[in-house]
């Protein structure tokens, strides 16, 4: 028995208006750390603390997110989120010589985000049948880049003339409405067996996740491309910003650009929830690959700003679909009582790659094929698809970017069993 139609959209209506509210905190701490320190590494070392506890901790956090009640778990992780901002606040607020308080907070914030993003993912078979998972699960992906176009808007009006604790008290009351109500939604849970304390072996449960997908390859195939996917994305669009003014060389076409990204990722996730239902989830996961690496190809040789405008929007398109595709087919898949694990074993493996990916890319754009493209004459044909200048080593990390993609999603779809992933309901 299911329950009412309309709380699974109450219930990511609120999760949205407290991520609206999270995401505003985000930028002002970012604002607020940078003007204090005047450099950049403290934010990049703030994103990666706040990864580690989900790569290291995977597994236990899956573990809670399985053997507590699911609604808990989210409860739990959104608390810990605002009071671990609140923390950030203060420390940032009276900051002296060392950042080392403030990295140590945001890793246990990271802990408290890796829980709740978990269990909701779990959550959501339970509230929804099948063939209303692909609509639901799109509506979580629409979520964070519906947040990242209002929040930079509302941090921007409160943060020069109130500084960044208008933006706490926003946040916090964002939090206050959307997990207060959350507590009294009737959000269904699964029915967990007693098991005696003498035979729960902690880390025999916390590699259950593993153990589900290695004996089920399909999936870890699958798995396996979205890890490789996130690793090819991450890195290559935090260069967009620079890209973008150094190929067009004005401040208004990288506003109109950066806004064209954006519209692609709403609009992706937009249709998706619009869609629906998708039979036939792997040839669009693998259709949307395909469109989203020859975009990147495109958006490295591309020099006018109408298309690069395009590109950007239909590579940024096929995201939310994809990942909430993805979402569907791992839902359907793997036992209730599994999920959680298995969800945090992919956070796992995407807190990994996407590291890898930011300090991969950074230095090879900056220095690494600068040096390289200076000191080597380029051949007539690389020239003609890359240019001579102007932001000609990351327009070749973008076409390299899409020619890696694409032959992840060749590898990946060559495998007959991925393939029938749609047809066989269980594996």
């Amino acid at each position: 028995m299911y329950p009412s139609k309309a709380l699974p959209y109450v219930f990511f209506g609120l999760q949205g208006f407290s991520m609206l509210g999270s995401r505003m905190t985000s930028i002002a701490i970012g604002l607020k750390l940078y003007h204090e320190t005047g450099q950049s590494t403290p934010l990049l070392l703030l994103a990666l603390f706040n990864e580690l506890p989900l790569l290291f901790l995977g597994g236990w956090i899956g573990i809670a997110a399985d053997r507590w009640k699911r609604k808990t778990a989210i409860i739990a992780g959104d608390t810990g989120q605002a009071v671990c901002t609140l923390l950030l606040v203060i420390c940032l607020m009276n900051i002296h010589s060392t950042l080392w308080p403030v990295y140590v907070i945001a890793a246990v914030q990271g802990l408290f985000v890796a829980l709740q993003s978990t269990a909701t993912s779990a959550m959501i078979p339970l509230m929804v049948r099948d063939e209303e998972l692909d609509r639901i699960n799109a509506m979580k992906e629409l979520l964070f880049p519906l947040a990242g176009v209002i929040a930079p808007s509302l941090t921007g009006l409160l943060y020069e003339p109130y500084g960044i604790s208008i933006i706490l008290a926003a946040d916090l009351f964002t939090f206050l409405i959307g997990t207060g109500v959350v507590a009294f939604l009737p959000l269904p849970e699964m029915k967990h067996e007693e098991r005696p304390l003498e035979k729960i072996r902690i880390w025999n449960d916390a590699i259950q996740g593993f153990r589900f997908l290695w004996k089920n390859k399909p999936l870890l195939y699958l798995l396996l491309y979205f890890g490789w996917w996130n690793f090819i994305l991450n890195g290559p669009l935090e260069l967009a910003i620079p890209f973008f003014l150094q190929r067009t060389g004005s401040s208004d076409a990288l506003t109109l650009l950066l806004g064209a990204m954006n519209a692609g990722a709403l609009a992706g996730a937009a249709a998706a929830v619009w869609w629906g239902h998708f039979r036939y989830k792997i040839r669009f996961i693998f259709s949307g690959s395909i469109l989203t690496s020859l975009m990147f190809v495109l958006l490295g040789t591309s020099t006018h700003v109408i298309v690069l405008g395009a590109a950007v929007f239909l590579l940024m398109l096929p995201l939310a679909m994809t990942g909430a595709l993805f979402y569907s087919i791992l839902q359907r898949k793997t036992p209730l009582s599994l999920q959680g694990r298995v969800f945090a074993a992919y956070g796992q493996l995407c807190a990994l790659m996407a590291p890898m990916s930011f300090l991969i890319t950074g230095p090879m754009a900056d220095q690494w094929l600068e040096r390289f493209l200076l000191g080597t004459k380029l051949s007539p044909w690389l020239t003609w698809i890359i240019g001579s200048e102007n932001a000609t080593s990351i327009g070749l990390i973008f076409v390299v970017s899409g020619l890696l993609l694409l032959l992840g999603a060749m590898w990946t779809l060559s495998s007959r069993q991925v393939r029938r992933l749609d047809s066989d309901i269980d594996l």
